[in-house]
C-alpha cells in the first residue's frame, strides 16, 4: 500500500495525529524540572552563603539564594534557554541568570530577555527556626 493511499484509508484526523506528534517530538523542549521537597540546616557550614543577602549556594539542581529583602528564594538550576544547568543568583540585581547564553529572569521567574522568554521554573521556601524548606 502506497502512504498516500494509506492516509486516505485512515482519514485526516489520524494523519494529523501522526504528523502532529512526530513534529512535536523533534522540536526542542525544556528540561524537565520536576518538583523538590527537601530542608536545609541553616547552621551547617555548607549553607553558611546563606546568612548574607544576595548570596546563594547550588543544591539537589536548585539554586537557593537570600534575596537583598532578606526573603529565601529558590529556581532550578536549569536554564529554559539551552537546558543547561547553569543558572546562579545575581544578588547585585536580585536576578536569577545563566552564565552561558545571558538569559535573565526574575525572582518569580519571568523571563527579562529575549534568552530567558521562556521562564525559570522557581520553588516555594518556608523557614522554620533554623530550618529551610525548598518544595514545589
Amino acid at each position: 500500500m502506497e502512504r498516500r493511499d494509506f492516509l486516505e484509508s485512515i482519514g485526516i484526523g489520524a494523519a494529523f495525529v501522526l504528523t502532529a506528534s512526530c513534529l512535536h517530538s523533534c522540536s526542542s523542549s525544556t528540561a524537565s524540572t520536576g518538583s523538590v521537597d527537601f530542608t536545609l540546616d541553616l547552621t551547617s557550614s555548607a549553607n553558611a552563603p546563606l546568612k548574607t543577602k544576595g548570596n546563594y549556594i547550588i543544591t539537589n539542581g536548585v539554586v537557593v539564594a537570600l534575596d537583598n529583602n532578606g526573603n529565601y528564594v529558590a529556581a532550578t538550576q536549569v536554564c529554559s534557554h539551552a537546558n543547561n544547568p547553569n543558572i546562579y543568583f545575581d544578588g547585585s540585581s536580585s536576578q536569577w541568570r545563566c552564565n552561558v547564553h545571558g538569559a535573565q529572569y526574575s525572582e518569580t521567574g519571568s523571563g527579562l530577555n529575549a534568552n530567558g522568554s521562556r521562564g525559570l521554573t522557581v520553588y516555594k521556601t518556608a523557614l522554620s527556626g533554623n530550618s529551610l524548606r525548598v518544595y514545589g
